[in-house]
């Protein structure tokens, strides 16, 4: 009968602490990154900027205007593009520090910025192959991909920024109201 209890002991104790250790995982990786979401808001004010940028190059084809000014536009555009890509690389890089959310949040923007990436230099390169078509049907098409692209971009970054700065007020009120973890 002792022997019972003390093997009823032992698992139990077994059991809390393997609750323990595994709350305490969840618990850190509940925890955002202030890197990463610093990161995501410099993305955020990156990608409004090519999002402008994009709207600019949009307009252009409701105008006039020469294809240089195309060009100096869709130049802009490659930059801003690199900019948020670097930030989306970096992001990458601290996957290690990142929480569930952050990580899902790089997931989706890389192969939305790698659209993004492809169809700017397919933009270019279709200028550069023919300067003269730039008031043409079929490049107003390529620069409307463009601006969706941009618009996409720019409103899943804000999404996912908007999303950590309320988690981050949820969870300041969950503790100053002292509320246990799992009554949110």
């Amino acid at each position: 009968m002792m022997r019972g209890n003390m093997r009823l002991y032992a698992a139990l104790f077994v059991g809390a602490l393997l609750t323990t250790t595994s709350a305490l995982s969840a618990d850190s990786r509940k925890t955002d990154s202030e890197q990463v979401s610093k990161l995501l808001s410099d993305a955020k004010s990156e990608a409004l900027v090519l999002e402008r940028d994009a709207e600019q190059l949009s307009a252009f084809t409701q105008s006039s205007v020469s294809w240089q000014s195309y060009s100096d536009q869709l130049n802009q555009i490659r930059t801003h593009v690199n900019k948020v890509g670097s930030i989306i690389q970096q992001l990458n890089d601290l996957r290690v520090i990142s929480s569930q959310w952050q990580k899902i949040a790089t997931d989706r923007l890389t192969p939305l910025l790698n659209e993004m990436a492809s169809n700017t230099q397919l933009t270019i390169t279709k200028l550069n192959a023919n300067p003269n078509a730039v008031h043409s049907a079929s490049y107003r098409k390529y620069v409307s991909a463009h601006q969706e692209l941009a618009n996409d971009l720019a409103s899943m970054i804000g999404s996912f920024v908007d999303y950590g700065k309320t988690k981050e007020k949820f969870e300041a009120l969950t503790r100053k109201l002292e509320l246990p973890e799992g009554e949110q």
